[in-house]
Parts: structure tokens; C-alpha cells; sequence
């Protein structure tokens, strides 16, 4: 009895310590996880696909109409709906590469880290934080471009909404209410984030199918462009010079590379996998890199045969105005539409849900490494790393308050950050296979270093081409981040001798 009435009092005095600070965190993030139950929140392959992929599978949904937006701009007039086509078929050879690298990433490092780890490894933590400044970038700008792309795809269905500062607050807000999501941990974010990968990818296939067999049967309508609102540009069909043409079509693929960003999503949290982690990440990339080649092919090829164009506003988008050409305007038509709209605007949303994922674990494996503060390191009441997701989601709020979210304005701060990803997981992986000679080992190289110079290729481009709207600003933050990092680690050593010494 007296053991009884002592634990009670016990209970009662932990209870009280706890506060009405941790009271409420209880309510709102559920009973607090121990660490024997980490194991407990591995993906299994389903799961992981819709957790993962959405990123990289939403970016069909504009990817397209990025390309088409400076084709248009540059003048190419209805050309543009032809060169659309192997502008598309660029993009998905530099997509396969990258796959074709990253499967050799996920089977030699299954722990999360993706890129950075593979420069860490094989580059030296020097140059790894290039790696690092360039996916923390990339996580934090992939919110804001998933996010203002859903919120668009909302306002193509419900044109009341369609007003540049309406659309900001209603991102904000959904980067705010994912932010929640994630931070009741990863199984709660998943069951709730997978389901619109199927969803998006299962509706868009059937559209495309539909828009095959209308054309095929000379019944699929094409639309009169330029109707009022779209892009245009000043006419080219005379005037334009060679060097302007290369120049238009160096940002128009610029542009499209928008379409890659998530391929590197699975190698950034393969330790969140079930055992064998290697084979299964491999499993599910490759299925991602298969479904998203397939709809940015359906999407370009639509485009080109109904000539659906961008809208300066970016409201309708071009996948909008493709399913309601290829759905038609009856009753039947009038609810695919919407319901094409809904599954891409709930995709787009929980796109940003992969970077919920990467950047909490990229932070704290930089953050071990001392480039970044300790306190990143840290499990929060449900076992994830929370000081990482809410930093992140005050980062890509704040990016949007500040630039608006628009795809189109949020693209320059884009791709710069996702390619040099992709060129150091290429040349590190090209070291790797040289130094450990494995079995099959020249062929592998071989592809890693192509992916390698390919994607440092892509990075050039797109410091010149988007240099004036905003590609400046993500060089002066690779200049001042990078050195950043390095300093803060020495710093952290020196002060850590010091304290040794005493």
C-alpha cells in the first residue's frame, strides 16, 4: 500500500512537472513515442512511394508549362507547340541518368543523406557542404514551388479564388497545416500523404489515354491560341537570330528541369525503409522514375496536339485546361475536370511533404557532423527531428511571403540547388566505383560521372539563363553558406579543445 501511495505521488509531481506546455503538445501531437518504437515507423514500399514520390511525380503537373512559358515568351509563337516535344525529350534523358546514378546511391548508402553523404564520403566534409547548402535550399524552395502549384490548381477549378495575395495566404496556410502532419511523425504523415500519389498518377494516366483515343479517332479539339491572358511573345518567324534561339531554348529547358526535382527524395531517407533498405529504395525510385517520365511525356504531348498554353496569371494552368479539352463540357466531363484538379491539387500540396521528410534527416546528419547546431540532431515527441520540420516550414513561408506564390517567380531559386545535388551524388559515386573496383564497376562509373557532368552542365545553363530573376541570390547563398558551415564546424572544435584543456 505504501509503494502504491508512493508512486502515485510520484505520478502526481512528474505530472506537475511536465506543465501546461507539454499538456497541450500531448493533445495536439498524440501520446509521446520511446525509442525501442522507432523501428516500429518504417515504410514499406507502398508506403514509401506515396510518401516519397509525390515531389518528383508532381512536378508533371507544371513542369510542361514551365517549358511552354518561355517558348512562348521567346517569341516561337504556335513553333513553340512543336518544339515542346524534344525540348520534353531532353528533359527525360537527363531524367533517366539521374535515376540510373541514384540507383547505384540507394544500394552503397542506405542510411538517409542521399548526395550529401555520398560527398562526404568520397569528396571530403569540405566539399560536402556544397551538397548540403544545395538540398537545404532545394527542401526549402520545393514547398513553396509544390504548394503555390496546388493552390493554382485550385484556383483553375475555382476562379473566385484567383488573386496573387489570396493565393499566398491559402499556401502559407497548407505549408503550416503540413508542418502538423509531420510533426506527429511519420506514420501519421504517411497514411495521410500517400494516398493522393496513386490518386494523381491513376487520373492523369487515364486523361492522357482518353486525349490518345480522341486523337486517333480525329475527335480530340484544339484550342484557338493566343486566347486573351495567355503568354505571347514578339514574333520571331523573321527576325530572330541564331544566338536568340539557342538562347530561348537554353530557358525553356531550364525551365523544364523543374521536372527532375524529387528524384532525390528516396536517397535522402533510405534508412527510413524496411529491410533490405538498398533494394527496396531502389525498388520504389525506379517506379517513381517510370510513372513521372510517363505523365511529363502525356502532359507535353497533349499540350502540343490541343495547344494548350500557360496564362500570364498562371491560373488556368495547361494541365487544367488539358483535361477540360480532353473530358469535354458535359455533365460526365464537368466532374473529371474537377476531379483531375482536386487529385493534382492534393498532390502538389503533399509534394512538399517529401522535404518534411529530407530536410529534417539532411540537417541532422549535418548537424552531427558539427556544420550545423546540435539542437538539429534531436528527436522531438514523436520520434522525428521536429526542430528541423519547423524550421523549414518558417523558411518556405517565408520565401513565398516574400516572393509570392507563383510557380513561375519561384522557379529561378529552383533547379541551381536540385542539379548540384545531382552532380556531387554523380562525381562522388564516380570516385566511389573507381576506388572500390567492384564487380560491373566500369559500366557504373561510367554512368555516374555522365549524370555527374550532364547535371553540372544543367547548372551552368541555369546560373546564366535565370542569373537576373533571382539565380543570383542562390549564388550568393552557396558563396556565403558554404564557407558558413566550414567556419562554424572550426569553431565548435576550438571551443570544444578549450574546454578539454581546462
Amino acid at each position: 500500500m505504501a509503494m502504491r501511495r508512493t508512486a502515485g505521488l510520484l505520478g502526481g509531481r512528474s505530472d506537475l512537472a511536465e506543465g501546461v506546455g507539454y499538456s497541450v503538445k500531448r493533445r495536439l501531437l498524440g501520446r509521446p513515442l520511446i525509442n525501442e518504437q522507432l523501428g516500429e515507423q518504417r515504410l514499406s514500399n507502398p508506403l514509401a512511394l506515396g510518401v516519397l514520390a509525390p515531389d518528383g511525380i508532381s512536378s508533371s503537373a507544371y513542369g510542361t508549362e514551365e517549358i511552354m512559358i518561355e517558348l512562348l515568351k521567346g517569341g516561337l509563337a504556335v513553333t513553340a507547340f512543336t518544339l515542346i516535344l524534344p525540348l520534353t525529350g531532353v528533359v527525360l534523358f537527363v531524367m533517366a541518368l539521374v535515376v540510373l546514378s541514384y540507383r547505384e546511391v540507394v544500394m552503397v548508402y542506405t542510411r538517409a543523406g542521399g548526395s550529401y553523404v555520398v560527398a562526404r564520403e568520397n569528396l571530403g566534409p569540405r566539399v560536402a557542404q556544397i551538397a548540403a547548402v544545395a538540398l537545404l535550399i532545394d527542401y526549402v524552395v520545393t514547398v513553396a514551388v509544390q504548394v503555390a502549384a496546388g493552390t493554382a490548381a485550385v484556383a483553375s477549378a475555382i476562379p473566385a479564388i484567383n488573386n496573387a495575395t489570396l493565393i499566398t495566404l491559402i499556401s502559407i496556410a497548407i505549408v503550416i497545416v503540413m508542418c502538423y502532419g509531420n510533426l506527429r511523425g511519420i506514420r501519421e504523415a504517411g497514411r495521410a500523404f500517400a494516398v493522393p500519389t496513386y490518386l494523381f498518377s491513376g487520373v492523369v494516366i487515364l486523361m492522357i489515354v482518353t486525349g490518345l483515343i480522341r486523337e486517333v479517332f480525329g475527335d480530340l479539339p484544339v484550342h484557338r491560341w493566343p486566347l486573351p491572358g495567355q503568354i505571347t511573345g514578339h514574333s520571331s518567324t523573321s527576325g530572330l537570330i541564331a544566338f536568340g534561339m539557342v538562347f530561348v531554348l537554353l530557358r525553356a529547358f531550364a525551365n523544364g528541369g523543374s521536372s527532375l526535382t524529387g528524384i532525390e527524395a528516396v536517397s535522402n531517407a533510405v534508412s527510413a525503409f524496411r529491410p533490405p533498405e538498398g533494394r527496396n529504395a531502389r525498388k520504389v525510385l525506379v517506379t517513381e522514375g517510370l510513372i513521372l517520365g510517363s505523365l511529363v511525356a502525356g502532359i507535353s504531348w497533349l499540350a502540343h496536339v490541343t495547344h494548350a498554353a500557360p496564362y500570364s496569371s498562371g491560373v488556368p494552368t495547361v494541365i487544367a485546361q488539358e483535361a477540360k479539352i480532353v473530358f469535354g463540357h458535359s455533365a460526365f466531363g464537368t466532374a473529371m475536370f474537377i476531379f483531375v484538379q482536386a487529385a493534382t491539387a492534393l498532390i502538389l500540396y503533399t509534394g512538399g511533404n517529401t522535404s518534411f521528410n529530407g530536410f529534417p534527416f539532411l540537417a541532422s546528419f549535418v548537424a552531427e557532423d558539427a556544420f550545423l547546431p546540435r539542437w538539429l540532431t534531436k528527436r522531438g515527441h514523436r520520434l522525428v527531428f521536429s526542430n528541423g520540420i519547423v524550421v523549414l516550414a518558417i523558411l518556405s513561408c517565408t520565401l513565398m511571403a516574400v516572393v509570392g506564390a507563383n510557380v513561375n517567380r519561384l522557379v529561378p531559386f529552383y533547379a541551381i540547388g536540385v542539379f548540384t545535388a545531382f552532380t556531387m551524388a554523380g562525381f562522388g559515386m564516380a570516385k566511389y566505383h573507381h576506388r572500390m573496383q567492384e564487380p560491373g564497376w566500369r559500366h557504373k562509373l561510367v554512368i555516374n560521372f555522365s549524370a555527374g557532368v550532364m547535371s553540372a552542365i544543367v547548372v551552368l545553363i541555369f546560373v546564366v539563363v535565370k542569373f537576373g530573376e533571382g539565380a543570383w541570390l542562390v549564388v550568393i547563398l552557396f558563396a556565403i553558406g558554404v564557407p558558413a558551415l566550414i567556419r562554424l564546424r572550426s569553431e565548435e572544435r576550438r571551443v570544444g579543445k578549450e574546454c578539454r584543456s581546462r
